[in-house]
């Protein structure tokens, strides 16, 4: 039975000063284990407005939750688009109909959508990986674009490619919003 002593020691001052970054160090008394350390903030002031890493980064939650918010919203987007865009591949390579898998990693290679070998693409097929999910079809968005329009839906893929473009720069823009620090080493 393994049994386990944790250590703690203040690696510096806590954001507003009144407190302290606390490291805490938990090894085993085994020869095979290593240590796990983990950080913590000793302050009820700057623990309720800032998040640690294990790494010892300092994230401010206030300016941190435009940025989740956006992200969150990014993602949601891009599942509807990729969902759409799922739908128009796996009926293109239907109606395609190849014989071999050869033949549709080859149409694939043709379309600039899969950059697999053979071996890849025959183990995605075996592990059961549907087209979609053996090509990456934002890769040839004239493609996309074409089997938008024959299935009827080009208005809802142009409005979803829009949305999900603006949606990332509001991302990439509240990224940089975030406060960030590190947190004193000791």
């Amino acid at each position: 039975m393994s049994t386990s002593e944790t250590s703690d020691f203040s690696v510096g001052p806590c954001p507003c000063g009144g407190g302290a970054i606390r490291k805490y160090v938990t090894t085993q008394d085994n020869p095979w284990s290593s240590a796990d350390i983990s950080y913590g903030i000793d302050c009820s002031r700057c623990a309720g407005e800032w998040d640690i890493t294990n790494y010892g980064s300092l994230t401010n939650r206030n300016s941190e939750r435009p940025h989740q918010e956006a992200y969150r919203a990014e993602r949601q987007i891009a599942a509807e688009l990729h969902s759409l865009i799922d739908d128009l591949v796996e009926r293109y390579f239907q109606d395609f109909g190849a014989t071999t898998m050869t033949a549709e990693l080859q149409e694939m290679q043709r379309l600039g959508i899969s950059t697999m070998n053979i071996t890849q693409f025959r183990k995605a097929v075996h592990d059961g990986r549907r087209p979609s999910e053996r090509s990456y079809a934002l890769r040839n968005l004239d493609w996309l674009s074409s089997l938008a329009n024959a299935a009827g839906k080009d208005t809802v893929f142009a409005q979803l490619r829009k949305s999900y473009d603006e949606a990332r720069a509001k991302t990439a823009e509240t990224a940089k919003a975030v406060i960030r620090r590190a947190a004193p080493k000791g």
